[in-house]
């Protein structure tokens, strides 16, 4: 889902709906009821965006995709939002403002190594203690050591090192076969993860 998931979006303007693993680290933040603030990382077409609307976040959106930031702009729930800010802006370039749940769904492994490695403690920092992090990895096996990729896989110990302040609530693993990213048809192995922060 989440490899064929990003690059989708970018192509297909039709607006999906929320993925689940958003809706269910949504429950999970019921101890903050009032005056949420969510972060949508790469929010695309904002089929996550629009769900955080609805829940009543504050809801903070990026993507360096102008076209995709164009078609989120033209739905009628952006217009009524004023609780909504949505930036053009790099992983690099974005400065995450303090919130409950951050998403980050299809988007992180578009990062190179260096990238991420400077990236994630800003991510970590952002979320109130309690607060929730739900997004993709691609995770590195063997096939992976003997080919150079243009995304950035992650190996599981690498995974629970970046999760080492954090309570995990799901953690799923599934693979995929998909040539989009590569060209030639291959697996990925998806991490879709949840993590509440210590």
């Amino acid at each position: 889902m989440a490899t064929v998931d990003w690059l989708n979006c970018l192509n297909n303007p039709k607006l999906l709906p929320p993925r689940s693993h958003l809706i269910e680290a949504h429950q999970f933040l019921g101890h903050f009821a009032n005056d949420r603030v969510a972060v949508d990382c790469g929010c695309g077409t904002g089929r996550d965006t629009l769900f955080l609307i609805e829940q009543g976040y504050q809801v903070y959106a990026f993507d360096i995709d102008l076209n995709s930031l164009q078609i989120l702009s033209e739905h009628p729930l952006v217009a009524a939002a004023p609780q909504l800010d949505v930036q053009q802006s790099s992983f690099t370039e974005y400065r995450f403002p303090r919130a409950h749940l951050i998403n980050a769904s299809a988007c992180l492994f578009f990062n190179s190594r260096d990238e991420f490695h400077q990236l994630w403690p800003h991510i970590e920092q952002s979320l109130y203690s309690g607060g929730i992090f739900c997004g993709h990895f691609l995770g590195e096996d063997e096939q992976d050591t003997h080919e150079k990729l243009p995304v950035l896989t992650l190996a599981r110990p690498e995974l629970e090192q970046l999760f080492t302040n954090f309570y995990m609530v799901s953690w799923k693993e599934k693979r995929e076969y998909s040539a989009q990213l590569t060209g030639k048809k291959r697996s990925w192995l998806v991490h879709t993860v949840i993590a509440m922060k210590r």
